[in-house]
């Protein structure tokens, strides 16, 4: 049973994997027991994602109710998830609480890697709840019974979604520095309370620098729209390049703490300043810029070898991709239907898509290699078995590069049939900026040196 957990549990991580481009920075995992820490918008797929990209064995622990889902607790168990009973959940059930609390202390002891939810819920809040401080009382009570040498260390993965219910959105895993639990004995000996505290504070520090906080979610399209415009006015990426999630990310937490200062020191002006980004993200819409910006001029030349270059590809690739979407559509249809049927909340829309997803899809793949050992023989349904997945993902990139250059496309034309648009852009763009950078200046005067040296010129 233990094998198939593990292959199922292999087999729903990589399918997770196959829902967005995952983008993963920073360090590999240190030797030893670990605690992986993680922010949690986004239901099952949160620890799908870890999994990923975790590169080792790695035991989830998450709360008891989850179990009785439907599907999802029977994914769970399969993953070898420890049940964890809050009070909240249910107050007679506090001794199996901590029946579970000692078993995964037992098992940092081995020298195994937890993972755990440190907010205690899966929420779409624009920023980072509040800690619990489980994840402090575990580590140092398995750090205290070991006599401190057990070495155990906290590794926060912040998980920062660009559009976390689309299929094929990116995300960024960012893996922060290890927190080592050892660093906190003498502080334990003299008050294990303060030391649970500071420990749990370091913790949220240490994810907090690996995802995007947002006072509001109405601030994350103006913050993106910032970024955007100022890095390619200021000639940092060029006007179509589409930089990776990890690459924006910094600049835009950085963006998010400068609204989030001037909106509370200077309202009047962040109100003038978020209804210009507004108006100039709207232009962008009209002229369907997508996620590039409007260049300030187009090249002929250059537009022509673009479109040469990139639709042929396209185009020879067609027979490659009709055949993918032949056999793959229906299960990818289906699955949309069924999250469209359920109405799930927004961090529960990609999990109810990926579970709805692999029995959809493992029931088409059993029935097209069936299907061509009825009429081919054995060996027609074993090139199947081995040619349908590899035709799916290829189809999955070649969908991928078709909309950037669709958008790419679209963005050239309407600029032609939208001359006035474009216009306008170019005049907000460089009214835009200079507010930008004077937004730029006052925040670094305000907060000093050690925090503004980064900033937009990032």
């Amino acid at each position: 049973m233990k094998l198939i957990g593990r292959a199922v549990t292999r087999a729903t991580a990589w399918a997770a994997g196959a829902f967005y481009r995952i983008e993963r920075a920073g360090a590999e995992l240190p030797d030893g027991p670990t605690i992986i820490v993680t922010n949690h918008p986004n239901m099952l797929m949160d620890p799908l994602l870890v999994l990923n990209t975790a590169g080792r064995r790695v035991r989830v622990l998450a709360k008891a109710p989850l179990f009785r889902i439907p599907l999802f607790g029977q994914v769970l168990r399969a993953m070898d998830t420890l049940p964890l009973y809050r009070v909240q959940d249910d107050p007679d059930q506090l001794l199996r609480n901590r029946l579970a609390f000692e078993e995964a202390v037992e098992s940092l002891r081995r020298g195994s890697t937890l993972l755990m939810f440190p907010e205690g819920k899966s929420h779409s809040e624009p920023a980072l709840a509040p800690l619990k401080s489980g994840v402090a009382r575990m580590a140092l009570e398995a750090e205290d019974q070991s006599g401190w040498g057990l070495g155990v260390k906290i590794v926060p993965f912040g998980l920062a979604y660009e559009r976390k219910h689309r299929f094929r959105s990116r995300v960024r895993v960012g893996v922060g520095e290890p927190i080592p639990v050892g660093d906190w004995r003498e502080e334990c000996l003299r008050n294990r309370a303060v030391a649970i505290r500071t420990l749990t504070d370091a913790v949220a520090q240490g994810l907090g620098a690996q995802v995007l906080n947002l006072a509001r979610e109405s601030d994350r399209a103006l913050v993106e729209t910032a970024d955007l415009l100022y890095v390619r006015a200021k000639g940092r990426a060029g006007w179509r390049e589409r930089e990776t999630w990890s690459e924006r990310l910094p600049r835009l937490q950085r963006i998010a703490d400068q609204v989030a200062w001037l909106r509370e020191g200077d309202a009047a002006r962040w109100e003038a300043l978020s209804q210009s980004l507004r108006e100039y993200g709207a232009e962008l819409r009209l002229l369907g810029s997508g996620s590039a910006e409007v260049p300030p001029r187009y090249e002929a030349r250059r537009v022509a070898r673009y479109v040469f270059r990139e639709i042929g590809l396209l185009v020879l690739s067609v027979p490659i991709a009709a055949l993918g979407v032949a056999l793959w559509y229906l299960p990818h249809f289906m699955s949309a239907l069924v999250c469209r049927l359920l109405k799930p909340d927004i961090e529960t829309v990609a999990t109810v898509k990926l579970l709805a997803g692999i029995v959809l899809y493992c029931a088409t793949y059993f029935g097209w290699i069936a299907i061509a050992a009825a009429v081919g023989g054995i060996a027609a349904g074993v090139v199947t078995a081995v040619v349908a997945p590899l035709l799916g993902l290829a189809t999955i990139h070649w969908w991928d590069r078709c909309l950037e250059v669709i958008e790419d496309v679209q963005l050239f034309l309407s600029v032609l049939r939208h001359p006035a648009a474009r216009d306008r852009v170019l005049e907000r763009r460089g009214a835009l900026v200079e507010e930008l950078e004077r937004l730029e200046r006052l925040w670094a005067e305000a907060v000093g040196p050690g925090k503004s040296r980064e900033g937009f010129s990032q």
